[in-house]
């Protein structure tokens, strides 16, 4: 995952610490969302830089101050808490280890420390610091040297300390002292006096801790979490400023790790253009799975899980990772996310016996095949009816080898089948010829009931072989003998691909109960779906407008006869957006009503439309006794309360479009429409509704 990310985040800080004029002094890392794996991308450079610098993790607090005190208290209690993988050891015992035999090595380089042999003294100290102070470590007769002249090393180290750390002689004493003997004790008592000088204001501990740090190695502070100061702008901008500061700092390098929707809220636009360009300058965005990575991670899972080759490869079938990338943007698969489908799946998959007749979506036995060869598909019957010592015999084929069901099983699908109406498309699709406005009945006086009456007309049966509609229809007006009364109605799809397709959509929503039901509504799948229906729907202008402030925030509208419907498509807690797109839609209401009045028209009706489900009815509530919707805003809002079975119905429909529009269903998007348009009517319906 992300090693492109990854060898530009060490290259950058290769180049910074080899002293080149290359490389980054702050990089600033950020997802789409959360679950892209920012946190493990920067473990991963910890492990990959883990020998070349001293990593110091910072997560602020709340209750902390937004300063270069608290850098070093947290990154201090970050390091204290950090094992190194050998008993008794952390990354702070590890640094003040490295920090004393650096010192004593240049000591004894300079000619400053008298040794017999220099030369092996040096590699020695230039290795593990572990090996040197740990009693069990190989170099501990050195360790045990310094321990005994500890007294007398103190004003050496000091000054050679000196020599890179501006402070004054008596500070750095404190500070060589306790980390000697931290080094040598590594216990959490003798860790107390280190953060008691770090926190010391007046003599500039917490810089002092950082530069100190640097006499072994070179800094990186990564700075994570910052969720807590979402849409707080006054964090944001002391935040950019403390960590521009520490990147000015000679051998500190920073590394800041966020989320996009953080960045817009905090940071972003709330801070002076120069202070985000410097931000910015050095942006690294991570991206989601590719298919050929998740179906790596999917086989990274099952290795070790305890199934057995034959659960691997019918998993690998059932999960279809090619399938499930089909119509989804590049890069907009979190791993986080996938892997919930994953686990999503692994119960569908354990609860659910796939069909003797199906091969976890690869259709019915071809009618040349032999009935010998499509028996290799039959899976394995449940535990409970394996258990039972003599199965009940398996019941005579058909003779026909290509039937696989009983004549009772095949007579009443044929009964179900000839009570189905081959419907019109309910959304027109795009290549048909534009047809003639019929006329209204007399019943008909509001825009609505316009629509609903065209609606109806276009969702009639086509009638066979030209023959005229049935009596309740109303005729069209009769046009010229030159030009046909109707545009020709679509062609219906033939049985075998209607069959594939009603197949496939009935299977798509199975499989997405699981997610409907046990996840928050999916606003990014029901607004592809509104946005393929506006532009395919004849009756529909749709266009798409982007809210003012919110760069890269849209809000998708369909303009019909005397009716204006705005979407919107967020989560209730985003109550800037909701605020925002309030407004928007009430100088679109002001606008429509002047624009009408100006022609001398009725002005057309403006709804704002949402959706929900039960796990969002508490925050929709909470979101409307706030203040994000005025008073001229309430009768517009339409909030649409779906079920789970409406939810799956959608994400289904939603998807089995994205596959025919991509190959991957030998239909067309206009034959999936007149085949499955009839299944959303209810929603068709629901968001067309006068209220």
């Amino acid at each position: 995952m992300n090693v492109d990310v990854l060898r530009q985040l060490t290259s950058s800080i290769d180049e910074r610490l080899g002293g080149s004029r290359g490389g980054q002094p702050l990089l600033l890392l950020t997802a789409p969302r959360a679950g892209y794996g920012k946190t493990h991308l920067l473990g991963r450079l910890a492990s990959a830089a883990g020998g070349q610098i001293v990593l110091v993790p910072l997560a602020f607090r709340m209750e902390d101050a937004i300063s270069v005190v608290s850098v070093a208290k947290r990154g201090l209690e970050s390091m204290a808490r950090a094992e190194t993988g050998r008993p008794g050891w952390t990354r702070l015992r590890e640094a003040c280890a490295g920090v004393c035999t650096n010192l004593v090595r240049q000591l004894i380089g300079s000619g400053q420390l008298p040794c017999a042999n220099p030369d092996q003294a040096q590699r020695v100290l230039a290795s593990n610091p572990v090996e040197i102070f740990d009693p069990a470590g190989s170099a501990r007769l050195i360790g045990e040297w310094l321990r005994r002249h500890c007294s007398a090393l103190m004003k050496p180290l000091t000054q050679q300390a000196a020599l890179k750390v501006a402070a004054s002689p008596a500070v750095l004493e404190m500070w060589m002292n306790a980390m000697l003997h931290h080094a040598q004790e590594g216990s959490a008592a003798s860790s107390v006096p280190l953060m008691a000088l770090a926190a010391d204001e007046d003599q500039d501990g917490a810089v002092t801790f950082l530069r100190v740090l640097g006499l072994w190695r070179p800094v990186v502070v990564m700075v994570d979490h910052l969720d807590a100061y979402y849409r707080n702008p006054d964090a944001g901008l002391k935040i950019a400023a403390l960590l521009l500061d520490m990147a000015e700092m000679d051998g500190v390098h920073v590394v800041m790790s966020l989320n996009q929707d953080v960045w817009q809220a905090t940071f972003g636009h709330h801070l002076p253009s120069a202070m985000e360009d410097r931000l910015t300058s050095s942006q690294l965005l991570l991206r989601g799975l590719a298919e050929a990575e998740a179906a790596e991670l999917l086989r990274m899972r099952l290795d070790i899980c305890d199934v057995t080759p034959e659960q691997r490869h019918e998993f690998e079938s059932f999960v279809d990772v090619k399938r499930y990338f089909l119509g989804r943007p590049l890069g907009s698969v979190s791993a986080r996310g996938f892997l919930r489908h994953l686990a999503r799946q692994w119960e569908v998959f354990q609860n659910t016996p796939p069909s003797p007749a199906e091969a976890f979506g690869g259709g019915l036995v071809s009618e040349n095949e032999p009935a010998e060869a499509s028996m290799s598909t039959t899976v394995e019957l449940p535990s409970v009816l394996t258990a039972v010592s003599e199965p009940p015999p398996l019941p005579e084929l058909p003779a026909d080898p290509a039937q696989i069901f009983d004549h009772g099983t095949v007579e009443r699908a044929r009964t179900i089948a000839e009570a189905l109406t081959e419907p019109v498309a309910a959304l027109p699709q795009e290549n048909e010829p534009a047809s003639r406005t019929p006329e209204m009945t007399a019943q008909a006086t509001g825009a609505f009931e316009k629509l609903r009456e065209m609606l109806g007309r276009l969702r009639q049966p086509a009638a066979p072989n030209g023959s005229p509609p049935p009596p309740h229809v109303p005729q069209p007006v009769v046009a010229p003998e030159s030009a046909p009364a109707t545009p020709p109605p679509l062609p219906p799809a033939p049985e075998a691909e209607r069959d594939v397709l009603l197949g496939r959509y009935e299977a798509l929503r199975l499989q997405m109960s699981a997610e409907a039901d046990s996840q928050p509504l999916d606003h990014a799948k029901v607004g592809e779906l509104i946005r393929l229906a506006g532009r395919r729907f004849p009756l529909v202008r749709f266009s798409e407008h982007e809210l003012p402030g919110m760069t890269g925030r849209q809000v998708m509208a369909w303009s019909l006869q005397g009716l204006e419907i705005l979407f919107g498509m967020a989560h209730f807690a985003d109550t800037a957006y909701w605020r925002t797109l309030s407004s928007f839609a009430a100088g679109k209401a002001a606008e429509t009503i002047a624009a009408a009045q100006a022609m001398g028209d009725t002005p057309p009706k403006v709804k704002l439309v949402t959706f929900k489900t039960d796990r969002e009815q508490q925050n929709w509530s909470i979101l409307r006794i706030c203040d994000a919707f005025p008073a001229v805003v309430e009768p517009m809002l339409d909030a649409i309360h779906l079920d789970t079975t409406s939810v799956a119905s959608l994400y289904a429909m939603q998807r089995i479009i994205k596959e025919s529009e991509s190959g991957a269903l030998q239909v067309t998007p206009a034959q999936v429409m007149s085949v499955l348009a009839r299944e959303l009517d209810f929603f068709w319906k629901r968001v067309t509704r006068a209220s």
